[in-house]
């Protein structure tokens, strides 16, 4: 019963994050079978992604703190957001449906959801007990699953733009940006994360539980705040998105050059184009 639990728990958080992002995607929704094809894409994105951070963890040439910032940034953050960003760019970029900006929100932020969902198993099933895999099951549904999604969807606004952009210097810009940010928000994440895996036996301990704590929370609020403009944005730029249409009211004298009619408040004439008085 518990590791049924455990499983609930530790699928709800993409469920949740799943149903938000096809919720944002709503003037040209992708098919669900692209959709699935994103999220097995992460999911097989875990294996060489494993073996890569296995090799650098190996040869790490730092220890004690700068070991720590090394994982961080380097073995976890850089490795896991470029190979999720390929298996991303593999799954979606040659498909026709890839129309507008904010499928590159949707088909790179479920790509990294599928790579979240495997390490989420992982940690809740093979890291000890059942009640160790419980307790980390609920820390990480409000903060690790969250923030592999988010960085997804980071990265693929920045994808949507470098597929329609215009310019060199403009694809260049947003490539960068698109894969600096996310790891760069990961790093400290997990800059956080793995301060949290200590015994506290010293007030230094306490400090160090402390700032990691708040540091892998700050990094979560970071990361909504760094998503929802370009949300925005990518709704706003949607070719899809319906106008709407406001109704003209007609002055009530015609123009005094053609006898046309105008629209109040209008400074030109739309029919001979000449300035109305």
């Amino acid at each position: 019963m518990l590791h049924l639990f455990a499983l609930v728990i530790a699928l709800v958080p993409a469920i949740a994050m799943l149903w938000y992002i096809r919720h944002l995607d709503k003037y040209e929704p992708e098919p669900w079978t692209h959709i699935a094809g994103a999220f097995v894409a992460g999911v097989l994105a875990t294996i060489p992604i494993y073996f890569v951070e296995v090799l650098l963890d190996q040869i790490s040439p730092f220890s004690g703190f700068m070991a720590t910032v090394y994982i961080s940034f380097v073995v976890a953050a850089l490795v896991e957001e470029t190979g999720k960003g390929i298996a991303a760019w593999a799954a979606c970029w040659r498909r026709p449906q890839f129309n507008e900006v904010m499928d590159g929100i949707v088909y790179f932020g479920v790509t990294h959801m599928g790579f979240a969902v495997v390490e989420n198993l992982v940690y809740v099933f093979l890291n000890g007990d059942i009640y160790t895999g419980l307790l980390t099951a609920m820390v990480r549904t409000t903060t690790a699953v969250p923030m592999h999604v988010i960085v997804g969807m980071i990265m693929g606004y920045h994808a949507g733009v470098v597929r329609f952009a215009h310019t060199r210097r403009e694809k260049v810009l947003h490539v960068l940006e698109g894969w600096v940010l996310p790891s760069l928000l990961h790093g400290f994440y997990n800059l956080g994360s793995l301060n949290q895996d200590m015994a506290l036996e010293s007030l230094t301990d306490l400090i160090r539980y402390g700032f990691g704590t708040a540091l892998l929370y700050a990094a979560v609020v970071a990361l909504w705040l760094a998503l929802l403009p370009r949300v925005r944005k990518a709704q706003q730029a949607s070719p899809f998105r319906p106008v709407a249409a406001y109704q003209l009211t007609a002055a009530d004298v015609p123009c005094p050059h053609c006898g046309g009619i105008y629209p109040v408040g209008a400074r030109f004439c739309p029919n001979c184009g000449k300035k109305l008085q």
